[in-house]
């Protein structure tokens, strides 16, 4: 039986790949449109009372926070959607060529939010459903489903496509997921941390006031991990080719993301031909 010959991914390529996109190539729609979009929010729920001070169990609070919530989680679909467009238009683009436009980019991402709401919600589902049992189950369903996201907004599929396309590519991946999860939770932290520092540095501030801040400072970046977690899919799907180990690779030379290069070997590579039907003239 064909046995499938792994090509080499990067995680770091895939962040380093995402800061160029993000920081100096387009860092008003990467950062800072996303940013002013949750803004709003962040600045409602920081002048909503939380559960431990005066009115903040009422259910007008309460009922405000759910939509506080709901918003700024909409919102968040919303641009996790356009920024996946962004990273697919100039993977492996040359230099000069047309990236889509911003609308163009949120006009597309909207028409893909139902699906990928769901997506999110049946993945999350699922995660929950198997930790509860024992915690290696809950990790390996969130391993091979870790790209649905991906994968429902940019394959144009149902949430039970992008589970299958997640599972499929996501076989004998766990390293370079580690490796992402890890890059991925020490950007995080670091914003959480460095909000945790302010706020024992500076006395007069109060817990709330760097709560606003963290808020308003994950979007950013998150920006960079979604982008990462783009390359990550687009170099996965670019490299998923039905392959016989010993076989050469379609083109024989490195890719266009940067990442290694397979080396054409002696064995000849397979060709899936059509039979001919016993009625059809041979031709000769």
């Amino acid at each position: 039986m064909a046995q499938r010959h792994r090509f080499p991914i990067s995680a770091r390529h895939a962040f380093v790949l995402a800061l160029d996109l993000a920081v100096r190539r387009d860092a008003v729609q990467s950062l800072l449109v996303p940013f002013l979009l949750h803004l709003p929010w962040a600045v409602a729920q920081a002048f909503l009372p939380g559960p431990d001070e005066p009115g903040g169990m009422t259910s007008r609070t309460l009922f405000l926070n759910s939509v506080v919530l709901l918003g700024d989680f909409l919102v968040s679909l919303l641009v996790a959607g356009m920024l996946r467009f962004r990273a697919r238009s100039v993977f492996n683009a040359p230099r000069g060529a047309r990236v889509p436009g911003a609308f163009e980019c949120y006009a597309r991402a909207l028409a893909r939010l139902p699906w990928l709401f769901v997506t999110e919600l049946l993945r999350n589902v699922a995660m929950v459903a198997a930790g509860i049992f024992l915690v290696l189950p809950g990790v390996w369903v969130g391993v091979r489903l870790s790209l649905a996201t991906e994968a429902v907004v940019l394959r144009d599929t149902t949430a039970f496509g992008a589970f299958s396309r997640s599972f499929h590519l996501t076989a004998g991946r766990l390293e370079r997921w580690l490796e992402m999860i890890a890059i991925s939770v020490v950007l995080v932290l670091s914003v959480l941390f460095a909000c945790v520092v302010g706020f024992f540095a500076l006395q007069h501030t109060s817990w709330s006031t760097w709560a606003t801040v963290a808020l308003c400072a994950l979007p950013l970046v998150m920006s960079v991990i979604q982008y990462a977690w783009t390359f990550f899919y687009l170099r996965l799907d670019e490299i998923d080719v039905p392959l016989v180990v010993g076989s050469i690779p379609p083109g024989g030379t490195r890719t266009g993301s940067g990442e290694g290069s397979a080396a054409p070997a002696a064995g000849p590579r397979l060709k899936l031909v059509e039979g001919r039907s016993p009625s059809e003239p041979s031709g000769r």
